[in-house]
């Protein structure tokens, strides 16, 4: 049996040619078909071109085309247009565009959680509404309208992250960084001491207090004015123009910080040795005076009221302030009471001044001559 005949057949060496024959020219009237068959495309979808200087990792024919995130389309092929220029053909859904222009910008993204690229589109302001054969260019000046977001371009530039900024010297710099930044924990642990103690004994409201410290900042710029008028007035000083008047003036300084400063300390510290065992006692008879006083409102008005009946109590004369006095003297019969020297009439009759040694002397003296000693 022929190696070409297969047994229960009756084909021969010519039926077997003309079968081969036939079946080369059904293949090759079919491709001949598909190649000059008119393409069939939904009347809605339009061919757009992008003209751009790269493309991203995983753009390739097929790729989904989405604009603002919802699927309108599909790359229908890629191909070079000239050296560093690719064209990206695009089938978009003319109902899908919702007015899309050629200042479009294009993202090369992630499309799913696994990291299949997808090209997404983005409407801007301006330009001129797509249609079926626009060619959109971002390249050039308008290059800065596609970016680059896909898996490997993040990967890529995580890797230049690392290779680039996560190096020796940068450690060595968050750990001074560290060490630094460690000396500043007392004045953050004095910060929250306070804080803590402000709200366990705050007992006024915020706003109030903040009123309060506010007004303070009142004073500031008044008090920096004042200190740029004192260090302006010392470089403009005539006196301190002179180099020798200058150079003592520092002198002056540095004989302060040197001489009297350390000399003061050294006092200071030789009064606390001493008289150090003192200040209790100074602390003990502060309280003793404090508690003397019960009641600070009424000793206050009690003193007020005495400085008033002292100051009632005299009068202002030619040779200074005079007690007011009146006096009336119970005198002997025959003498008048107008002939004692020095005795005012007064409304208090009956006044026995054998108790004022200051004045029953003199009296004494002045009735004796007259009345043979009498009280006055």
């Amino acid at each position: 049996m022929p190696a070409y005949a297969l047994p229960g057949t009756d084909v021969g060496p010519r039926r077997a040619r003309i079968l081969g024959l036939c079946a080369v020219l059904l293949v090759v009237a079919l491709v001949i078909g598909w190649r000059l068959a008119p393409e069939r495309r939904s009347a809605d979808e339009i061919r757009v071109a992008l003209i751009t200087g790269h493309v991203g990792e995983g753009i390739e024919p097929g790729t989904d085309v989405r604009l603002d995130g919802v699927r309108i389309g599909s790359i229908t092929g890629i191909d070079n247009a000239a050296p560093g220029r690719q064209r990206v053909d695009l089938g978009l859904r003319r109902s899908q565009l919702f007015g899309l222009t050629d200042a479009l910008s294009v993202d090369y993204a992630p499309g799913n959680l696994f990291g299949i690229s997808a090209l997404q589109l983005h409407s801007n302001s301006g330009g001129t509404a797509l249609g079926n054969g626009s060619t959109v260019d971002l390249t050039g000046r308008n290059a800065g309208r596609i970016q680059d977001a896909t898996l490997s371009s993040l990967l890529r530039s995580t890797g230049l992250l690392t290779n680039d900024v996560l190096t020796p010297k940068l450690a060595e710099l968050l750990r001074k960084t560290s060490q630094d930044l460690s000396a500043f924990t007392p004045l953050l642990q004095a910060i929250g001491t306070t804080a803590r103690s402000f709200a366990e004994t705050q007992q006024l409201p915020p706003s109030l207090l903040f009123d309060r410290y506010g007004s303070v900042l009142a004073g500031l710029p008044p008090m920096l004015s004042g200190a740029i008028s004192v260090l302006y007035g010392d470089l403009t000083n005539a006196y301190l123009a002179d180099p020798g008047r200058l150079a003592r003036y520092g002198d002056f300084w540095t004989e302060v910080q040197n001489k009297l400063l350390p000399s003061a300390t050294r006092t200071l510290g030789t009064a606390e040795q001493h008289f150090g065992g003192m200040m209790p006692v100074a602390s003990m008879i502060l309280d003793r005076l404090s508690s003397s006083v019960g009641t600070p409102e009424r000793s206050a008005g009690q003193l007020s009221e005495l400085l008033d009946r002292l100051d009632k109590a005299f009068h202002d004369s030619p040779t200074g302030p005079v007690l007011n006095v009146g006096v009336e003297l119970n005198t002997p019969a025959g003498i008048a009471p107008g002939n004692v020297a020095g005795a005012v009439p007064g409304t208090d009759p009956g006044v026995d001044l054998s108790t004022v040694p200051g004045l029953a002397a003199p009296l004494a003296a002045m009735l004796g001559d007259r009345a043979g000693g009498g009280h006055p």
